[in-house]
C-alpha cells in the first residue's frame, strides 16, 4: 500500500472523539501490560512451585491453567533445568518474601485504571464498577504512601496520603453496599446482620454495638438526639429525630449503620479487659453456611 493509498483509507473514517479515543487506547495498553505483568508473575511463582517440591509439569500446567510447554518456558526462563527434579532448593523464593514496592503498585494501579475507566465511561452509575474505580485509586493512593512524588508540592507526605487511602476504602464500603441493598431484600438484610452479631459474640473475643445514641449539628445549626439501633430481626431503626430528621430506614441506611455500628464495637474490643472475654468456643455458630469454594477448570494438557 503506497503512502497515499494508506491516508486515503484512514480520512475515510473520522477520528472519534477525544475521550473516546484515549479511552480505547488506554484500554489497549493497559492489556499489553497486564500481558506482561501477569506472564512474569505466573513464572515467578511456576518456579517457586517447582522448588518447594512440585515437580509435575502436568501438575503445575493444571493449576496455572497453562499449556506444558509454558509452563516448561517458564522454568526455563527463571534458570530450572526440569531434568534435575531430584535437586533441592535453598535460598529465598522469588514470588514471597518481598516489601511492597512502589513502582511496582504503580504498576498495577495502571493496570487496574485502564480496565475500570472504560467500564465507568460505560456505565457511570453501576455501583461495582464504581467501587472498581475507587480500588484502582486506591492502589495509586498505596503507591504514593510507599514512594510519596517529589515534584508535586507540599501535600504528599503519608500523613497527608493515608487518609485519602482511608477515603477510597470508604468508597469502595459504600457502592458495595449499595449493590447489595439493589440485589437482597429486608428479611436477607436483617438475618445476616443478626447472624453476624451472633457469630462476633459466639467468638468470644468480640464486643458487638447493639445501639448508639448520636447528637448532630443540622446545617441549620440545630441540635438533635438520634437513637440508632436494631429490632428483633437484627434490621435497623432510627428514632428521636423529632422533625428535623426523618426515621425511615432503607437498605443503604441498614448496611451502612450495621458497618458503623462494627467499626465501633471493634474500637471497644481493642479495650476489652480480661473480665470480658469468655472461652474460645470449639463449635461454629448455629446457621453457619457452608464454606464458599471454588472450582478450578483443567488447563490445557498440550
Amino acid at each position: 500500500m503506497t503512502e497515499h493509498a494508506e491516508h486515503a483509507e484512514f480520512s475515510e473514517h473520522p477520528e472519534r472523539s477525544g475521550p473516546e479515543r484515549v479511552t480505547a487506547l488506554s484500554a489497549l495498553i493497559g492489556w499489553a501490560e497486564r500481558r506482561e505483568r501477569i506472564a512474569s508473575d505466573r513464572a515467578d511463582l511456576v518456579a517457586d512451585a517447582w522448588r518447594t517440591g512440585t515437580r509435575s509439569v502436568m501438575e503445575l500446567a493444571r493449576a496455572a491453567r497453562v499449556s506444558r510447554d509454558t509452563v516448561y518456558a517458564d522454568l526455563a526462563a527463571r534458570g530450572i533445568d526440569v531434568s534435575r527434579r531430584g535437586e533441592r532448593h535453598t535460598g529465598p523464593l522469588t514470588g514471597r518474601g518481598a516489601p511492597l514496592d512502589a513502582e511496582s503498585v504503580r504498576a498495577v494501579a495502571r493496570i487496574a485504571d485502564a480496565v475500570t475507566r472504560p467500564a465507568y465511561a460505560h456505565d457511570p452509575a453501576d455501583p461495582v464498577t464504581r467501587a472498581a474505580l475507587a480500588a484502582s485509586g486506591a492502589l495509586g493512593a498505596v503507591a504514593d504512601v510507599l514512594d510519596p512524588p517529589a515534584d508535586q508540592g507540599p501535600g504528599w507526605d503519608p500523613k497527608d496520603t493515608l487518609p485519602h487511602l482511608a477515603e477510597r476504602g470508604q468508597t469502595v464500603s459504600h457502592q458495595a453496599h449499595q449493590a447489595l441493598a439493589a440485589l437482597a431484600d429486608r428479611t436477607e438484610l436483617a438475618a445476616a446482620a443478626e447472624f453476624r452479631r451472633r457469630g462476633l459474640l459466639h467468638s468470644g473475643r468480640n464486643a458487638v454495638a447493639d445501639a448508639v445514641t448520636l447528637t448532630v449539628t443540622v446545617p441549620t445549626g440545630e441540635t438533635v438526639t438520634v437513637d440508632l439501633g436494631s429490632d428483633a430481626t437484627g434490621w435497623t431503626s432510627m428514632a428521636g429525630a423529632g422533625d428535623l430528621v426523618g426515621d425511615a430506614v432503607s437498605a443503604l441506611d441498614h448496611l451502612e449503620v450495621q458497618a458503623a455500628f462494627r467499626i465501633l464495637a471493634q474500637v471497644v474490643t481493642r479495650h476489652l479487659t480480661d473480665r470480658a472475654i469468655a472461652p474460645r468456643p470449639t463449635d461454629a455458630p448455629p446457621g453457619t453456611p457452608p464454606p464458599r469454594t471454588r472450582h478450578l477448570p483443567s488447563g490445557d494438557q498440550r
